[in-house]
């Protein structure tokens, strides 16, 4: 794929085509894509849940090793898969062009090898890393071959959402949802199976969750290959690995690591506010890890609609509509907002048992029910801040949100230990949720600027 002249898009020649479809016309086919997705989202963390959950009955020394390397694990996969998001507006705008559209799968497939292999790397050598920064000898010793194991899943995995992408690109959202209920039937099925026993099958422990996971990502990769090569416009065509266009790599990889980046700013930031708060006590880190919790589940129909957005905005701005593309991201709104809405006022009513379900300590259900004003604030303002953010996304200028994601955020992490120390959880929930609204602002913005550029 040759390097675009322009970060925003490829003007046509000639006249429109017709006006700009309405917000609401937008806003039905960006909710039509967003159902499967959250429900494969969803489908994805109850399958995550399965294994802690499992892995907790497995054993202190099996569930310290499985977060020693899940703390490299999540990371690596987060960049492989915003980088991997870089290849969405290139394959939004050839979607109706197989022979334009091949090479742009095939960069997108060697860049997902090229990320995985790195990511799978660094999680391979946990032993190795682990035992240069001290880590216990009964959690290195608990290891296994469980590194080895979810490293190759890493580069699996990798491959999978170079398929899951070019589906989401297309269009094909509930082929996506289907992948991930196949998933997740195999993780609930094979996980215990194979780490507790059953029957004729001896207890793994952590090496079972390990197989499990390859089994799942192998089992899962090979039908997203299928269904991307038979369903799509694809059809017929040959796309194979071939040899690497290092232009057209970079390129995907310009628009999609910055997106990747702005995954690790907030989670690392995240981390540290975790870290300031366990200074704390073991009540507030305890409360503050359900409010992260609570917020991520909150959050997920934005994230859904987000992503469903991208192509629209892609589409429009390779039309040249600069009009198409701020509806577009409007429409995300119409979508996303009224669901995180009712998300935010469920989880609000429903605040004491929800809380007494999560935990059984009352000083924790307390906290957690006494900050969820402050919750749904934050909340809130991570849904207006993700679909300016997608629609930067999809016009292939995705550095601004990156910028904005370090200083919000970096301010944030730089205020932590001081905030937690002056005012407990709720004066750095307050600061989160300042942070966020900053986002909010700044992604806006940045949105209204790059797209007058269309």
């Amino acid at each position: 794929m040759p390097a675009e002249p322009a970060p925003v898009s490829r003007p046509t020649s000639g006249a429109p085509e017709g006006p700009p479809p309405s917000v609401r016309v937008l806003a039905r086919g960006i909710a039509a894509k967003s159902v499967p997705l959250y429900l494969s989202m969803l489908a994805t963390m109850a399958g995550g849940m399965v294994t802690a959950a499992v892995l907790g009955n497995s054993g202190t020394a099996e569930l310290a090793a499985h977060a020693l390397v899940i703390a490299v694990f999540n990371p690596a996969l987060m960049v492989v898969q915003g980088a991997l998001r870089g290849s969405m507006p290139f394959i939004a705008e050839n979607e109706d062009d197989p022979a334009s559209l091949a090479p742009v799968v095939r960069n997108s497939l060697w860049l997902a090898l090229s990320l995985g292999a790195f990511g799978g790397l660094l999680v391979a050598t946990a032993p190795s890393w682990g035992r240069l920064i001290g880590v216990a000898a009964p959690t290195l010793a608990a290891l296994g071959p469980y590194p080895l194991l979810v490293g190759l899943f890493v580069v699996v995995a990798s491959v999978r959402a170079s398929a899951t992408v070019l589906l989401i690109g297309l269009g094909h959202n509930r082929s996506v949802l289907v992948l991930s209920l196949v998933g997740t039937a195999l993780v609930v099925v094979l996980t215990p199976a194979l780490v507790l026993g059953t029957g004729p099958v001896p207890p793994l422990g952590l090496a079972g969750a390990g197989v499990s996971l390859l089994v799942e990502g192998t089992v899962t990769l090979v039908l997203a290959l299928y269904v991307s090569r038979r369903t799509t416009v694809l059809r017929g065509h040959r796309v194979g690995p071939g040899l690497p266009h290092c232009a057209g790599v970079g390129e995907i990889a310009r628009v999609g690591l910055p997106s990747g980046s702005t995954l690790l700013i907030k989670f690392g930031a995240l981390s540290l506010l975790a870290l300031a708060v366990a200074r704390i006590g073991a009540a507030d880190a305890a409360a503050h890890q359900l409010l992260v919790v609570i917020a991520t589940f909150v959050f997920v129909p934005a994230i859904a609609a987000g992503q469903s957005c991208v192509p629209f905005v892609a589409r429009a701005a390779g039309r040249g509509s600069r009009t198409e593309v701020r509806r577009s991201v409007l429409a995300g709104y119409a979508v996303a907002v009224p669901l995180v809405a009712a998300s935010v006022a469920l989880v609000w009513a429903a605040a004491g048992p929800f809380a007494g379900l999560l935990t059984g300590d009352p000083e924790v259900a307390s906290a957690v029910t006494a900050l969820l004003p402050v919750l749904c604030a934050v909340v809130v303002a991570d849904a207006l801040q993700s679909l300016p953010g997608m629609g930067l996304l999809g016009l292939k200028d995705p550095r601004p949100s990156m910028y904005t994601f370090a200083v919000c955020y970096g301010l944030l992490a730089l205020v932590s230990v001081p905030l937690a120390e002056a005012g407990g959880l709720d004066l750095l929930w307050c600061a989160y949720a300042v942070a966020t609204a900053g986002l909010a602002v700044g992604q806006g913005a940045a949105f209204l600027r790059s797209s007058a550029r269309v």
